[in-house]
């Protein structure tokens, strides 16, 4: 298998997603970035001159990763509890290779120093939810609900585990291979769930 050299931006890049997703902004220095990068400090200053920066570059990237994914399901011409499923294995999938994502994002929007962040989320992805559902509504495919309550409830179901991750270990007596195992399960289980839910 032939390996790819990143280039010093995207070492830089990669090691600022494992830093900050572990350590969130305040806890994270520029010099736990470059150690990680391997590379001086001066040379990290001399890409990214600030930590704001380079944060920014990294919060984006992960909030991009996933939600424009999903906006091109959404206009697709099936049953509205089907883009649904998907969204489930699309954000269970995402959260399975991003565990801190949750806690990651949650710490930058209530940090009120961030707090400029929070206009970076996708809210569109709730109006086409919302529409979606209204459309199957009308024509008698899905039962009546509060579409903010519905989101609510799936945003919970699926982000909770991750953040109560060292909970559920200590409660299940699992490990983290364990853990990831039941989190592949529940992708069944929430569809399961969210059928029962808008099934009529």
């Amino acid at each position: 298998m032939i390996e790819i050299e990143l280039s010093t931006e995207e070492k830089i890049l990669k090691a600022a997603e494992e830093v900050f997703m572990r350590d969130g902004y305040d806890g994270s220095r520029m010099q736990d970035i470059a150690d990680v990068a391997g590379i001086n400090k001066a040379l990290l200053h001399y890409y990214f001159r600030s930590k704001d920066k380079l944060f920014e570059k990294v919060f984006d990237a992960k909030i991009q990763s996933f939600f424009p994914q999903m906006g091109e399901k959404f206009s697709r011409d099936i049953p509205f509890v089907d883009k649904i499923h998907l969204f489930i294995e699309g954000y269970m999938g995402l959260l399975l290779k991003n565990p801190y994502l949750p806690l990651f994002v949650l710490n930058t929007v209530n940090n009120k120093d961030k707090s400029a962040f929070i206009k970076k989320l996708p809210i569109e992805l709730s109006r086409q939810v919302a529409q979606s559902y209204y459309a199957e509504f009308k024509k008698g495919n899905v039962r009546e609900l509060n579409p903010a309550q519905f989101i609510m409830s799936l945003m919970g179901m699926c982000i909770f585990p991750f953040l109560a991750k060292p909970i559920l270990l200590d409660m299940f007596k699992a490990d983290n291979d364990t853990f990831d195992k039941l989190m592949e399960e529940r992708i069944q289980e929430l569809k399961r769930y969210v059928t029962l839910i808008l099934t009529p």
